[in-house]
């Protein structure tokens, strides 16, 4: 079984000017080199694989991975399908900086 962390990191800064390019999708471009849309973005999301045996090892990964992060909170998923899809799952956790974990 796979776990996925999903989380939101604050950007630095004031946030971050992205480039939408619908043309060439999944290409980066430098903001300058570009005269597409343009979107200022305040927060990143991020779904990242867990390696567990289990959904307390899962837990456990998953707190680290956060106290390492900008992001004091997220939500544990486990997902049979290996997905990066956001949402794709059973959701089984919310773990929040001071409070710990929520089931469910």
């Amino acid at each position: 079984m796979a776990y996925f962390l999903e989380y939101v990191v604050p950007a630095e800064s004031g946030g971050a000017e992205v480039p939408l390019d619908d043309a060439n999708d999944g290409f980066t471009v430098p903001l300058g080199e570009t005269a597409e849309r343009v979107v200022h973005l305040n927060a990143l999301p991020a779904r990242s694989r867990i390696v567990a045996d289990g959904l307390e090892d899962a837990r456990a990964e998953a707190e680290q991975l956060l106290l390492h992060s900008k992001a004091d909170a997220g939500e544990l998923y486990e997902d049979a399908d290996d997905s990066l899809e956001a949402g794709s799952g059973r959701r089984v956790g919310a773990f929040r900086e001071g409070s710990g974990w929520s089931e469910g």
